[in-house]
């Protein structure tokens, strides 16, 4: 049985037992720690390069919940990553690897099939400017599933409001070249704000963090959590936090015989391109892509 979207709930109690349908948890709360929460809720995408095709490509990705209108503790699941990643998968499906709990209190990876398309036409949105998809999404019902949404996505006036700078630490999670932490879970990864400025993200479009990326890294999510942070010339009690982005790729150099030399710099979309696509996906008028396909 698969968790359908209207049945998607803010589980932000990740430490049930499986199988479990947690149809009513408490709301996502300011003291949630966003690390496990996203460590939890990001997934290893794979699937052929082309229809058919043995060769496989792969990348990150993950899930948030859309409130759902007059019940608030449910919500309806969504998928996100680098458009390029989906565009790159051959084919109709793709497989998510997802993460059950054994008696053990241990996790076990196991492979989900997701729809990407239908009849070849996609059943995901992409941005017109920005490297970024989103879809509605499927998963089992025992997969232990965080209940991050969208107002975590950090706004230009939320990123100057706790004066986001350069030298701030950003967590990255994902899968570098396919490698997944024990139980099928993304690897962490950080570096340091690398550029400047940070706003407004329309204009800045991305944000270089200094870290070293590989493929299967494009797609996760990049995040920060503050503790105790400085900003308006006072100490802030308590844990800033929130996603600034997702990765779309390694910095090359623009030189010409330099472009294969790696930089070490990773590039973040910020996340107004990511809110911005969702409400593609909630105002599609197509036809093509429905909440319950």
């Amino acid at each position: 049985m698969n968790r359908s979207f209207g049945a998607f709930v803010f589980a932000f109690l990740v430490t049930f037992a499986a199988p479990c349908r947690a149809d009513v948890v408490r709301p996502p709360s300011p003291s949630e720690e966003l690390n496990t929460l996203l460590m939890h809720s990001t997934f290893l995408i794979v699937g052929p390069k082309r229809a058919n095709d043995k060769q496989q490509t792969f990348g990150s990705i993950f899930a948030m919940a859309l409130p759902k209108e007059g019940s608030p503790n449910e919500g309806i699941l969504i998928l996100i990553t680098a458009a390029h990643v989906l565009n790159d998968i051959g084919g109709d499906e793709a497989t998510v690897v997802v993460r059950r709990k054994n008696g053990d209190g241990m996790y076990q990876a196991f492979d989900a099939k997701i729809k990407i398309r239908k009849s070849g036409a996609p059943l995901y949105v992409t941005h017109p400017t920005a490297d970024v998809a989103v879809m509605y999404g499927n998963l089992p019902d025992d997969v232990p599933m965080t209940g991050v949404i969208p107002a975590m996505l950090a706004a230009d006036a939320r990123l100057d409001d706790i004066e986001v700078h350069p030298g701030d630490e950003i967590g990255v999670l994902g899968f570098p070249l396919a490698a997944t932490a024990p139980g099928g879970f993304p690897i962490l990864r950080s570096g340091r704000i690398a550029s400047y400025p940070v706003t407004p993200a329309k204009n800045v479009k991305g944000v270089l963090v200094d870290l070293f990326l590989y493929p299967g890294n494009s797609g996760g999510p990049a995040y920060f959590t503050f503790v105790h942070r400085v900003y308006k010339k006072q100490v802030h009690l308590g844990v800033e936090q929130g996603i600034l982005g997702l990765v779309i790729q390694e910095s090359r150099s623009n030189i010409p015989e330099f472009k294969d030399k790696p930089l070490n710099l990773g590039v973040i979309v910020p996340a107004v391109f990511i809110k911005e696509t969702i409400d593609l996906l909630i105002k599609d008028t197509t036809g093509a892509i429905k909440p319950y396909p």
